[in-house]
């Protein structure tokens, strides 16, 4: 009895996901963004004192697909620089449930920045931001707020978590209005680096065809020796792996599992449950009825090319199980691109033609400043524009 009761709230639950993640899909434009979120909370809350006999893991991953949900709206909304600065401080998934009036509370000022014209995302229902209560954007630029249900106190906490909190809130403040902020040990500062942007019409248009498909698997190519898979939870291993020999040459190709991001998606390499394609396929995505699959020679981002009379090579490396880039001026190694950038075509449907090219202007870019910098005192590049960000902290009315 208590299996089947088990059984019976799993397929619940995945039904309560499918029914979100459709109505995701016409967000923001259609629906109640907040009633969406309370909702959405609402089962977090309940899947927090599952019923006896239910499965905790069964649970536990329920309340993360959920937030993994309302991650596509982050997305959806956020600049990804200002979702790779609120994500700096990650931490366990916070208790909906133990908060009481105090998540009421912050609903109440969602409510009330939603009036201000602002669409807010609740930060506790998503797994990427770590800073504030509730984030709130259009399209003139981001606030975040934190939520202190009681009145305003006579003075401001100097030390403990309140003290961090507001001192983390406000680096973030400083840094995307300004581009740099000092850290202490460090400076940290943002330069515009125009970056190729996913195939998102490639994805849609191979989703569909897997879709139509009897075996259940098609592929898309986005280049030489790059290609995109898509597979039904029927396509058997043989299938996806002959469609796969067929498709690519290479002998030593990179893999990447995209249904892996379900667990550690970030600011730049989202869960394809975030993808800008249908509701059920995005639903699809998320419960792994449906997945895709990266085949890449990553060997293609080699280059050798003389730009203003210097000899630049990219060198492709791997360096502790992570795709690097190396780039050597004359002969010498002059930098080295870090695999976040370099694995942006492995971990999204970004084409490597185009990560590569993009690559090469960069290289050419660092032989101009190379050449001012003998010439002048410059410290480097200009530093990025600064973003339209205000961090506050909301109280309760006496």
């Amino acid at each position: 009895m208590a299996i089947m009761e088990s059984m019976s709230v799993s397929a619940s639950w995945e039904q309560t996901r499918r029914e979100l993640l459709l109505e995701l899909a016409a967000l923001p434009s259609e629906g109640d963004v907040v009633q969406w979120q309370r909702r959405l909370a609402d089962a977090i809350i309940a899947s927090e004192s599952p019923g006896i006999g239910t499965d905790k893991a069964e649970a536990k991953r329920h309340r993360h697909l959920l937030r993994v949900i309302v991650d596509g709206l982050v997305h959806q909304l956020l600049p990804e620089h200002t979702i790779r600065s609120l994500s700096r401080h990650p931490g366990p998934p916070a208790s909906l449930s133990g908060q009481g009036v105090d998540f009421d509370f912050v609903f109440e000022q969602a409510r009330g920045l939603r009036s201000l014209g602002f669409i807010p995302i609740i930060a506790d229902l998503t797994t990427l931001i770590g800073v504030g209560d509730i984030v709130g954007w259009n399209g003139d630029g981001v606030v975040v707020l934190e939520c202190k249900n009681r009145p305003v106190p006579s003075r401001q906490a100097t030390t403990g978590r309140l003290a961090r909190q507001r001192q983390r809130g406000e680096q973030v403040e400083t840094y995307l209005t300004t581009s740099s902020v000092d850290e202490g040990d460090s400076v940290r500062r943002a330069y515009t680096m125009s970056l190729p942007s996913p195939d998102w019409a490639a994805v849609a248009d191979l989703l569909n065809r897997c879709d139509d498909s009897s075996s259940g698997v098609a592929v898309y190519s986005l280049g030489h020796d790059d290609i995109l898979v898509a597979a039904t939870s029927q396509a058997t291993p043989e299938q996806v792996g002959e469609l796969m020999r067929d498709s690519i040459e290479s002998m030593s190709p990179a893999l990447a599992f995209y249904s892996d991001l379900i667990n550690t998606a970030s600011f730049r390499f989202m869960a394809p449950s975030s993808y800008p394609v249908g509701g059920d396929q995005r639903w699809r995505l998320l419960e792994g009825h449906l997945y895709l699959i990266r085949v890449i020679d990553m060997s293609g981002f080699a280059a050798e090319f003389v730009h203003e009379g210097a000899v630049i090579n990219l060198v492709p490396e791997r360096s502790g199980g992570r795709q690097t880039l190396r780039i050597d001026i004359d002969g010498s190694e002059y930098t080295r691109v870090t695999h976040q950038l370099t694995e942006l075509c492995l971990w999204t449907p970004t084409p490597l033609a185009a990560m590569r090219e993009t690559l090469i202007d960069y290289a050419r870019t660092l032989v101009k400043e190379r050449e001012t910098a003998a010439v002048d005192s410059q410290d480097g590049p200009p530093l990025a524009s600064g973003d339209k960000f205000l961090y506050a902290t909301v109280y309760r009315p006496e």
